[in-house]
């Protein structure tokens, strides 16, 4: 299970971000409310951080300070915080992903859905182009297609034991079931899923859409 440490001084915040963080199936070791409760925390850290959600407006310190002591652990900052100076700094000091308050619950899971993306890269022994431009959200996914929820959707599909239907990938992504038909459909097109028909239901047969386990496709082996 992945670990994650929150670093935000405002309890019902930090809670929040608990709560987003533990239903998305991570392990929340700790939450600090300061700059010197994270570094004593960091110092005395035993197993690996595999997360860090940090607020940058901390009573004793500034959450960019921290960013040297976080080097090799993917952080994502949520803050009030929107000039330039400020978002730039922490782009360029290894923040991994940068959310203004206040957010949606869809763009703190799509913070997540980037985390996974990263971590499944780590797991290769060489990336290709494709696969940086995918998870930089730089890669062309055409007119109306968010490169974020594609890879939410990828990530449900591959980690599924069998084939889904449209109606169970939107349920579990919170989704219409007409927008996750459209990623499938565009998914089936790069040949990267396979569309099987689901037959015992009136009507024309459903379907239900497999994530190709091939080489090509990376983690899902």
């Amino acid at each position: 299970m992945n670990r994650a440490l929150i670093v935000e001084d405002d309890p019902r915040v930090a809670s929040l971000h608990r709560a987003f963080l533990e239903a998305e199936g991570f392990a929340v070791v700790a939450v600090v409310q300061g700059a010197w409760e994270a570094l004593e925390f960091l110092e005395a850290l035993q197993e690996p951080l595999d997360l860090v959600i940090l607020d940058l407006y901390l009573p004793d310190g500034h959450g960019l300070d921290l960013l040297p002591a976080l080097e090799g652990i993917y952080t994502v900052i949520i803050t009030a915080a929107k000039d330039v100076p400020t978002v730039e700094r922490a782009l360029l000091g290894g923040a991994m992903d940068y959310l203004i308050k206040p957010f949606t619950r869809s763009r703190f899971q799509e913070a997540l859905a980037r985390y996974r993306a990263f971590r499944s890269l780590t797991q290769k022994e060489e990336v290709s182009q494709e696969d940086l431009d995918r998870l930089l959200a730089r890669r062309r996914t055409g007119k109306g297609v968010d490169p974020i929820t594609l890879e939410r959707i990828v990530s449900v599909l591959a980690s599924a034991e069998g084939a889904l239907t449209a109606e169970e990938v939107a349920r579990s992504l919170g989704l219409s079931r007409v927008s996750a038909w459209r990623y499938l459909q565009r998914l089936v097109q790069e040949g990267r899923a396979e569309a099987l028909p689901v037959y015992g239901q009136p009507g024309r047969p459903a379907r239900a859409y497999l994530w190709k386990r091939s080489k090509q496709n990376g983690s899902s082996d």
